[in-house]
């Protein structure tokens, strides 16, 4: 799942869970021995909160306060409105763990049929019902401590594009920048530019909607494309383009690679809001001296951006999939090969903008 290391550009492995009933629990009424309760499932979670996401309600139910105050925080751009019914229960305990000192621990994917599944460290987990719509997760009261958005990858923002799909929501790994309603979604691989290019065009006044996810919203024949909550993340070598970010970005680790964490919050409007895709832009980076830019037909469109899915969603979310991919392909979709400078980059957006 591409959303848990989206940020150093890594794909974890997906391999199927067993489908046999775990064999722990908190005992029986016989006067047997109890066995311990590893998933802390008979944990009272008193502290409740329905969370507003691109204008869906998730309700999230905890044992921490300081858990459900970080929601709130991590989410903030989303909490205006009100409420609807739930369409999603999010069930989270949060513990001590002397353990474990840092945040900077590996993290592992699984998936089966209705079920997905993300390991984090020797004891944590988040665990997505699809059928049930609901979650469970437990993790180290480490993850919440401080700025922890800017430290380490949060699960908070795992589990968020876990559920997306479920929410009727189809998760791209890109950025998007925008003018008032209107969007350029960018796409590439690792290293394209996507981050710099989407970060320069903010400074000429565009708004800085997403540079890891971009969330596609389509609602009858309308499509929308929400930008993600999440701080920008930087590679060193950008810093040399961007010696601004020294003082701005936050330097992060995750396993034996280095990153910086940027907040975009300044660079995005205070409530977050769907932008109408006025096209798709896939940067190529170091494959040309001048800048080249060509239109991609809607049937290589559809493959192009079918390779940019966070990660592969469950069958039943298909033809959602399908459905979404083919209006964005319907926009022109363009192909720009350029040297090593996004600022090439973040002209043309700003040219397709005007």
């Amino acid at each position: 799942m591409e959303s848990i290391v989206k940020s150093v550009g890594m794909k974890l492995p997906l391999r199927a869970v067993s489908q046999e009933a775990s064999p722990f629990f908190s005992g029986d009424n016989n006067g047997r021995p109890k066995r311990p309760d590893l998933l802390s499932r008979f944990i009272s979670t008193p502290h409740t909160a329905d969370l507003q996401l691109l204008q869906r309600t998730v309700r999230l139910e905890t044992n921490s306060k300081p858990l459900l105050e970080l929601a709130r925080k991590f989410f903030r751009c989303y909490q205006y409105g009100a409420a609807n019914k739930p369409d999603f229960q999010w069930r989270i305990i949060c513990q001590r763990d002397p353990q474990m000192q840092s945040t900077d621990v590996p993290f592992s994917a699984f998936s089966d049929a209705g079920v997905c599944y993300v390991n984090i460290a020797q004891r944590g987990y988040l665990a997505v019902d699809l059928e049930s719509r609901e979650a469970v997760g437990f993790f180290p009261d480490t993850f919440v401590d401080g700025e922890t958005r800017f430290r380490h990858r949060s699960p908070l923002d795992i589990l968020f594009c876990m559920t997306a799909a479920s929410l009727g929501l189809v998760a791209m790994s890109g950025a998007c920048v925008g003018v008032k309603d209107r969007g350029v979604l960018i796409f590439g691989p690792p290293n394209s530019g996507k981050t710099t290019s989407a970060y320069l065009a903010a400074k000429r006044g565009m708004e800085f909607h997403a540079d890891q996810v971009i969330f596609l919203d389509l609602k009858g024949e309308v499509l929308r494309a929400w930008g993600d909550p999440f701080p920008a993340v930087f590679r060193p070598q950008t810093l040399e383009f961007l010696p601004e970010l020294r003082q701005s970005a936050r330097r992060s680790t995750y396993s034996e690679l280095s990153f910086f964490y940027f907040d975009k919050g300044p660079m995005q409007s205070r409530r977050a809001r769907p932008v109408t895709p006025v096209c798709g832009l896939f940067l190529n980076r170091g494959e040309s001296s001048e800048p080249q830019l060509t239109v991609i037909t809607p049937e290589e469109s559809v493959a192009r951006l079918g390779e940019c899915r966070l990660f592969n969603e469950d069958a039943r979310f298909d033809a959602q999939m399908k459905t979404a991919l083919t209006a964005l392909a319907a926009k022109p979709i363009y192909d720009l090969r350029y040297n090593n400078d996004p600022k090439l980059a973040a002209d043309v957006i700003e040219e397709i903008l005007e």
